[in-house]
C-alpha cells in the first residue's frame, strides 16, 4: 500500500500567505498615495533672494533671473535672442579669471518666453567659500552692468529676421506671429534703437531675481542678499494691444486656417489654477474625431499671456462661423470630463514631484513670479478646491470673450 503524503499547502499555510499578499497590497497602496517630501523653498525678507539647503547636492547653483517682459510678438522675440548673445559676448571668457578659476565656476545662459537666466554652477567643495562667491557675484554683476556696444549687431540683427522669415513660412508660426503683433502691440521706433535701453533695464540688478540650491545655501544666502537688497521689481510696463478685430491674411499655402484668440492677466493672477484646469479640460473636448484638426497654445507668462486654438481641416472655410464650434465645446462640458481632467492632473504633479530634480525645476518659478515659498504644498490642495462650477465659468469666460481675436489664413 502506498504511503499517504500531505498536502503541499494546508489551510493554516494558504491563511498565512493570503494575509501576506494583503498587507502588502495596502502597504504599496499607501506608499502610491503618500504625499511626495517636499523640498523647502525659503525666501530671504530683504531681498529678492529664494533658496534650497541640499546637503548632500554635489553642486552649488546660483540662478540669476533677468526680466525681459515678455517675448510675445516678433520684435520681442527677435530682442530677447539678441539679448542672450550679447550677454553671452560680454562674458565670454569671464569664467577664465583667476576669481572663477579659484571656484572653478561654470556659466551658461537660458531663455524662456520671459527672462534670461544667467546659472553659475560651483562644485559643492565651494559651497563654503562664501567670502569668494561672493566677490565672484559683484564681478559678475558688473560686468552685467556695463553695456559694450557690438559693431555687428545689426549683421547679427539681420541675421535673426532672415532666420525667423523661414519660420513663419509655416502657417501655424505666422499665425501666432500676426496674434503676438495684435495683443502686444510692436513699437513704433526700431528695435535696434532701443536695445541699449533694453539691455540696460534687464541685466539691472534692482530688477534681479537670485535663487540658490544646494550645499550651505542658508549662509550663503545671508552673504550675498546686500548686493540685491536694494532691489525693487518696478512694474513692467505692457505694451498696447490693438483692439480686437478680424484680420484675413494673405495665402501661404493649399489649406485655409483659422486663429481665434484672447489676451490673458498672466501667471500672477489668483485665479491661475482655475485657468489651469480649463485649458486642459479644452484640450481634451478638442481632440474629439468629429471637430476640426486643431490645436490648443496656452501661455502664462510675467503680468501677461494668452490662449490661442488654430484650426484648419475640411470643415474649416474662410467664412466658417466659429461662435458655433465654441458653443459646440461648451455644450459637451460635464462633471465627468472635469472631474478627470483633475485626477489627471493630481497624478501628474504626483509623478512628477517623486523625483527632487523636478521639484527643484519649480524654484525659479516660484522666485520669479513671487509666488508663496510653500507653493508645491498648496499646489494640489489647490486644484482639489477649484470645483467644476469655477472651470465652467473660466471656459465659458474663454469661448464666449467678447474681446477675441480671429485671424483668417486663407487657401490660395
Amino acid at each position: 500500500m502506498s504511503e499517504a503524503k500531505s498536502p503541499l499547502f494546508n489551510r493554516t499555510y494558504l491563511k498565512i500567505i493570503i494575509w501576506i499578499v494583503a498587507i502588502a497590497i495596502v502597504l504599496l497602496t499607501a506608499g502610491q498615495n503618500k504625499d511626495p517630501d517636499f523640498i523647502r523653498i525659503k525666501k530671504r525678507p530683504d531681498a529678492p533672494l529664494y533658496y534650497v539647503s541640499q546637503d548632500k547636492s554635489p553642486y552649488l547653483q546660483l540662478h540669476f533671473l533677468l526680466r525681459t517682459g515678455v517675448a510675445i510678438n516678433s520684435d520681442q522675440q527677435l530682442l530677447q535672442t539678441l539679448l542672450q548673445q550679447q550677454i553671452e559676448q560680454q562674458l565670454a571668457g569671464f569664467a577664465m579669471q583667476p576669481l572663477f578659476t579659484e571656484l572653478e565656476a561654470r556659466i551658461r545662459t537660458e531663455a524662456s518666453a520671459d527672462r534670461i537666466t544667467l546659472v553659475v554652477t560651483l562644485p559643492a567643495k565651494q559651497s563654503g567659500a562664501h567670502d569668494l562667491i561672493r566677490k565672484m557675484t559683484e564681478a559678475l554683476l558688473q560686468q552685467l552692468n556695463i553695456y559694450q556696444p557690438d559693431s555687428a549687431l545689426e549683421q547679427r540683427w539681420a541675421h535673426l529676421e532672415a532666420e525667423q522669415y523661414l519660420k513663419l513660412k509655416e502657417p501655424e508660426s505666422l499665425l501666432l506671429s500676426r496674434f503676438g503683433n495684435q495683443i502686444s502691440s510692436p513699437a513704433s521706433v526700431h528695435p535696434l534703437q532701443r536695445f541699449a535701453d533694453f539691455y540696460r533695464s534687464s541685466t539691472a540688478v534692482s530688477a534681479m531675481t537670485l535663487t540658490l540650491q544646494g550645499p550651505d545655501a542658508e549662509p550663503l544666502a545671508e552673504t550675498l542678499a546686500p548686493l540685491l537688497s536694494k532691489s525693487s521689481n518696478a512694474p513692467i510696463i505692457l505694451p498696447v494691444a490693438i483692439a480686437p478685430t478680424r484680420v484675413r491674411l494673405e495665402p501661404v499655402g493649399n489649406q485655409t486656417y483659422q486663429l481665434w484668440g484672447i489676451a490673458l492677466p498672466g501667471r500672477q493672477q489668483e485665479d491661475f489654477v482655475s485657468e489651469l484646469l480649463a485649458v486642459r479640460a479644452l484640450q481634451q473636448l478638442l481632440q474629439q474625431p468629429d471637430l476640426a484638426t486643431s490645436r490648443l497654445i496656452w501661455k502664462s507668462l510675467d503680468k501677461q499671456g494668452y490662449l490661442a486654438m488654430i484650426l484648419h481641416g475640411p470643415q474649416i472655410r474662410t467664412d466658417t462661423d466659429l461662435s458655433k464650434i465654441m458653443e459646440q465645446l461648451q455644450a459637451q462640458l460635464d462633471d465627468e470630463l472635469l472631474d478627470n481632467t483633475r485626477a489627471a492632473l493630481q497624478k501628474s504633479f504626483h509623478t512628477q514631484m517623486e523625483q527632487t530634480e523636478n521639484q527643484l525645476s519649480m524654484l525659479d518659478t516660484v522666485a520669479f513670479y513671487e509666488l508663496p515659498a510653500d507653493y508645491l504644498q498648496r499646489f494640489e490642495k489647490s486644484l482639489v478646491q477649484t470645483g467644476n462650477d469655477k472651470i465652467r465659468q473660466k471656459i465659458s469666460s474663454f469661448l464666449s470673450n467678447a474681446r477675441h481675436y480671429q485671424l483668417i489664413l486663407p487657401a490660395y
